[in-house]
C-alpha cells in the first residue's frame, strides 16, 4: 500500500463575546471567517477533498452570531458614514482597525502606505478614514470570496479614494459570506471527501481540568495549584459532539484536544464520550512509552482509541515558512518530504486552520491549489483520519506522556506566575460551586467553562504578548466575576485587578520573528511585534542622551532557526555597537541605525556615542524567543 497523506486544519478562536452583553469586544472570528473558515469549507466539498475538519463548537457558536447579523465595536467603526465620526471615534478607529499580519498589508500597495501613514500619526481626513475603513475589512477576505464576488476585485484595484457607495458595496459581500457560513459547515459535514473532528467545547486543557498537578510532569519545582475537576473535562467533550450533531447533522468520532494536550486520562475520557481517535504532536509519542513501528499512522492507545501523532516539522512548514515560498515550489516541497516520511504509512499534517494563510499575500489559495496537484503527483493518497482509523494499528502507546503539540509539556497553560494566578481565582469559584444548589451550580458553570478555556492563560506570562492582552484579561475576569454572582456572592476584590502585567517592562523580550526586508531595512511593518529596550531606570546610560527608540528582533532562516538579531536604533547621535560582534553590519536608515548580528547565539548588546557615552549602562543579553511561529501579531 503506498503512502498517505492525512491533513488536520485546526479551526478555533478564542471567546471574545463579553460575558455580560454577549457582544464580542475583538473582530478577529468574524475577519478571519472572510478568509481561512470560508476558504477551507467551500474548498474541500468543491474538490471532494479528504480532508479533516477540526471545527471547536465555541467558534462555531460565534459564527452563528455574525451568521445571523452580530456585530462588534471594529464593525460599527468601519460601517459608520466616515463623516459622521467625532475626534476621540476617529482616534479609536486609527487605533483599532488596522489589524493582520504585515503580508496583509504589503500585497496592496495602496493599504500599506495608508497603514504606514497611521503608524507615523498622520491626520486622517474624511477620505483618508473612509479608505481605512475600507481596507481594515477589504485586506481579509479570502481567495474563494475574491472568486465569488467581483466587486471585491475592483476595489482592490482601485485601491484608494473609496465613497461610501464603495463601502456599501463590500460590506453587503460581507454580510453574504458570514451568512452562508452555517450552511457551508452542514454541507462539509456531508459532502464526499472531506471529514469533521472537533474539539472540547470551550477549548480548555484537558489534563489540567482532570487534575492541575499533571503540570509537574514538566514543571518539576512549580507550585502545585488545586484544581480537579474531571466532571468539567468530561462535559467538555460530550457537549461537543452534542453541539456538532446539532449544527451539522453528523456526530463527530475524531477529536484534537486543545492545542494537543493529552494524558492517559484523556484518553479513557475521550472513549467515554464516543470518539473513536485522538490526534497530538510527534513531541508526545517521543516521550511516551511505547513499541516499535516501521511506518507513522494510528497507534493503539488503549480504551478502543486509536492514536496519530503529527508530523511537527511538515506542519510547520505550511505555518511559518511556505507564504514567501512560490507556491508551487512550496507544494512540491511538502509533497516529497511528505512521501519520504509516509514511508508507505499515514503522515499527519495538523495546523491552524486560520492563522498561517494571514501570511500569504493571496490567503494561501494559490498554494492549497499546488497542493491538491502535488500530493498526487508524488504517489501519495490522501486520508481523512476517520478512514485512517478503520486501518489496523502501527504500534502501540503503553504509557502516554503528559503533554501538547507545544514542546510536549503544559508549560504554556500553568508554568507563569501569572497562570498559576489565574488558575487559583478558577479554582475558588469553581469548588464554590461544587457546594451550591444545583440551581446556582448550572448558572454559575456558563462562565466558568468558559473561563476554563486555554486561551486565557496562553496570553498570561511573559511566553507571548499581544495588545489585546487586557481586553482577554477583563474578560477572563468577568467570567469569574458573574459566576460568584451566580452564586449569589460578591466577586473576590482580587477580580477588580489585572492578572496580567499591563506595564511593559525596561526590557520588552522579542517573542516573533520580524519579517525585515533587508533592502528595506528601516520600515516600520517589518518591525512588527519586535523587543524593546527603553526604560531609562532600568537601563541607564553612563553619561550622554539615550536614543528614542531601540528594537530588536531575529529573523528566520530556512530551517525556522534564528538567522540573524537585527537592532534598530532611532534618536539624535550617532550609535555604534560598543562590542561589535562577528558577522555584523550596519546601514543607515530614517532617523536612524539598523544592526544586523548574523547567527543564532545570544549576543550582549551594548551601543556607543560617538562622544564614547554607551547605553544602556550595561550590556543586555539579548536570546532568541523560546517559541517564535506561536506568537501571532494580534491574535
Amino acid at each position: 500500500m503506498g503512502g498517505r497523506l492525512a491533513i488536520l486544519w485546526h479551526l478555533h478562536q478564542p471567546d471574545y463575546r463579553d460575558p455580560v452583553s454577549g457582544r464580542p469586544v475583538l473582530p478577529w472570528t468574524r475577519l478571519h471567517a472572510l478568509r481561512g473558515y470560508r476558504d477551507l469549507l467551500l474548498e474541500v466539498v468543491e474538490h471532494g477533498l479528504p480532508w479533516t475538519l477540526n471545527v471547536v463548537p465555541l467558534l462555531a457558536d460565534q459564527l452563528g452570531y455574525y451568521a445571523a447579523g452580530g456585530d462588534d465595536r471594529h464593525l460599527e467603526l468601519a460601517r459608520r458614514e466616515a463623516s459622521s465620526l467625532d475626534p476621540a471615534e476617529i482616534d479609536e478607529a486609527a487605533a483599532t482597525l488596522p489589524g493582520g499580519h504585515p503580508a496583509m498589508t504589503r500585497a496592496h500597495p495602496a493599504w500599506e502606505e495608508l497603514r504606514g501613514r497611521i503608524a507615523a500619526g498622520a491626520h486622517l481626513d474624511v477620505a483618508a478614514l473612509r479608505d481605512l475603513q475600507v481596507w481594515s475589512t477589504l485586506a481579509w477576505f479570502g481567495a474563494t470570496a475574491r472568486r465569488d464576488f467581483p466587486v471585491l476585485g475592483a476595489l482592490i484595484d482601485k485601491g484608494r479614494r473609496f465613497d461610501e457607495d464603495d463601502k456599501r458595496a463590500m460590506f453587503t459581500a460581507h454580510d453574504a459570506v458570514l451568512a452562508d457560513l452555517p450552511r457551508r459547515l452542514r454541507s462539509a459535514a456531508h459532502a464526499p471527501g472531506p471529514a469533521l473532528s472537533t474539539s472540547p467545547y470551550f477549548h480548555p486543557i484537558l489534563p489540567l481540568l482532570i487534575d492541575a498537578r499533571h503540570a509537574a510532569q514538566s514543571l518539576a519545582g512549580a507550585p502545585e495549584v488545586s484544581f480537579a475537576y474531571a466532571d468539567d473535562a468530561r462535559w467538555h467533550l460530550r457537549a461537543a459532539r452534542d453541539r456538532m450533531e446539532q449544527l451539522t447533522g453528523r456526530r463527530p468520532i475524531g477529536l484534537w484536544p486543545s492545542e494537543g494536550a493529552v494524558s492517559p486520562e484523556v484518553v479513557a475520557l475521550a472513549a467515554e464520550a464516543g470518539f473513536a481517535w485522538l490526534a497530538t504532536d510527534d513531541g508526545v509519542l517521543a516521550r511516551s512509552d511505547h513499541t516499535a513501528a516501521a511506518v507513522p499512522g494510528g497507534w493503539d492507545l488503549g480504551h478502543g482509541v486509536r492514536g496519530f501523532f503529527r508530523d511537527h516539522v511538515l506542519s510547520d512548514r505550511i505555518g511559518f515558512r511556505y507564504a514567501t515560498w512560490p507556491a508551487a515550489e512550496a507544494a512540491r516541497d511538502l509533497a516529497a518530504a511528505a512521501r519520504e516520511r509516509a514511508a508507505g504509512g499515514v503522515l499527519l499534517v495538523a495546523l491552524d486552520g486560520e492563522n498561517p494563510w494571514e501570511s500569504f499575500p493571496d490567503a494561501g489559495g494559490a498554494f492549497r491549489e499546488a497542493l491538491r496537484r502535488a500530493v498526487p503527483a508524488a504517489g501519495l493518497r490522501w486520508i481523512t483520519l476517520d478512514e485512517a482509523t478503520e486501518e489496523a494499528p502501527v504500534g502501540g502507546v503503553r504509557r502516554l506522556h503528559i503533554g501538547s503539540w507545544v514542546n510536549a509539556d503544559l508549560r504554556i497553560w500553568i508554568g507563569h506566575e501569572e497562570d498559576r494566578a489565574a488558575w487559583r481565582m478558577l479554582a475558588a469559584a469553581r469548588d464554590a460551586a461544587a457546594l451550591a444548589s444545583p440551581e446556582r451550580r448550572e448558572a454559575a458553570m456558563v462562565h466558568l467553562r468558559a473561563a476554563e478555556g486555554s486561551d486565557w492563560t496562553w496570553w498570561f506570562g511573559d511566553e507571548f504578548r499581544t495588545p489585546s492582552v487586557a481586553a482577554f484579561d477583563r474578560i477572563y475576569r468577568d467570567h469569574l466575576s458573574a459566576a460568584w454572582r451566580a452564586l449569589g456572592r460578591e466577586p473576590p476584590p482580587e477580580l477588580s485587578r489585572p492578572i496580567a502585567a499591563l506595564v511593559p517592562p525596561a526590557h520588552r523580550p522579542a517573542d516573533r520573528w520580524l519579517a525585515i526586508d533587508p533592502g528595506h531595512a528601516g520600515t516600520w511593518i517589518g518591525w512588527a511585534g519586535a523587543g524593546t529596550l527603553r526604560d531609562a531606570d532600568a537601563v541607564s546610560m553612563a553619561r550622554g542622551s539615550a536614543p528614542s527608540s531601540v528594537e530588536y528582533g531575529w529573523t528566520p532562516g530556512p530551517d525556522l532557526r534564528p538567522d540573524a538579531l537585527w537592532v534598530r536604533v532611532l534618536g539624535s547621535g550617532s550609535w555604534r555597537l560598543a562590542r561589535p560582534a562577528d558577522g555584523w553590519t550596519a546601514r543607515p536608515v530614517p532617523g536612524g541605525v539598523v544592526f544586523r548580528i548574523a547567527g543564532s547565539d545570544p549576543v550582549d548588546v551594548q551601543l556607543a556615542a560617538a562622544d564614547g557615552a554607551t547605553w544602556p549602562g550595561e550590556p543586555v543579553r539579548l536570546a532568541p524567543p523560546v517559541h517564535p511561529a506561536l506568537a501571532w501579531w494580534d491574535v
